[in-house]
């Protein structure tokens, strides 16, 4: 999987940037793997809309929060295209958006941190013709798949700071009504897309959206399967139905 695609895995790298756990995360995997760093994001606000074109970071997301608290229009709508990011920001930037009643349309690209945090906390949420979005794990995936990201004698810190994610996770699923193994029923469920194909990630029925609890939610055309990026290609596959 390309890094700069996945956001979990930058938010491994973003959380711990400093010191030898940073090392150890950074020079882990082969060892030809070319760094990556987020694009900047571009932030506009437009009428009674807030754009958000990028990864979901901490700088990004304060100023994006900065921008609507100052705008002299309320802001009721963000739309979005994004990759994903970090856990803890992404959590923290639904919150904001389940805070302040807010639409969210997705004009291309929702992946990993926005499809996990962003669209769970929507007052409504629409899909534009022609957009990928997709999951590939949260905080609350297995230990067994965590550890193939951590050299074991980092473990300990590493899961110290996991076991904080997790309730911060726990907790926004719980507060914004929505099935908290969306984030993880692609590497869970015996049928998954994933067993036969090599996506980035996945994404869901409407009618398993719906019942998961992504609210007042509209698709304008089928999903994209492959979407280049940033010169990134990201993939993504369709589960197969999960509930009735």
């Amino acid at each position: 999987m390309k890094p700069e695609v996945s956001g979990l895995y930058w938010s491994l790298r973003m959380k711990f940037k400093i010191g030898l756990i940073s090392a150890a995360i950074l020079l882990s995997g082969c060892a030809t793997q070319k760094m990556a760093f987020p694009t900047q994001n571009q932030l506009t606000i437009t009428g009674n809309t807030l754009v958000y074109d990028g990864m979901i970071t901490g700088d990004a997301v304060l100023e994006a929060i900065r921008m609507v608290n100052d705008s002299d229009q309320k802001v009721t709508t963000l739309r979005i295209t994004s990759s994903g990011g970090d856990i803890g920001v992404g959590i923290e930037f639904g919150h904001f958006i389940k805070n302040n009643d807010m639409d969210v349309i997705v004009s291309q690209l929702c992946f990993s941190a926005c499809a996990n945090y962003i669209l769970p906390a929507a007052k409504s949420v629409v899909i534009g013709k022609d957009a990928l979005i997709g999951w590939h794990g949260g905080a609350n995936q297995s230990d067994e798949m965590w550890d193939q990201s951590v050299p074991s004698q980092y473990e300990k810190q590493f899961y110290r700071y996991l076991t904080r994610l997790r309730i911060k996770e726990a907790e926004f699923y719980n507060k914004v009504g929505v099935d908290p193994n969306i984030t993880v029923y692609g590497h869970t469920r015996t049928n998954t897309c994933q067993r036969s194909t090599l996506a980035n990630g996945w994404y869901y029925t409407e009618s398993d959206m719906r019942h998961m609890g992504i609210k007042n939610l509209t698709v304008q055309g089928e999903l994209l399967n492959t979407l280049n990026y940033h010169n990134s290609e990201i993939n993504s596959c369709l589960m197969p139905q999960i509930f009735n």
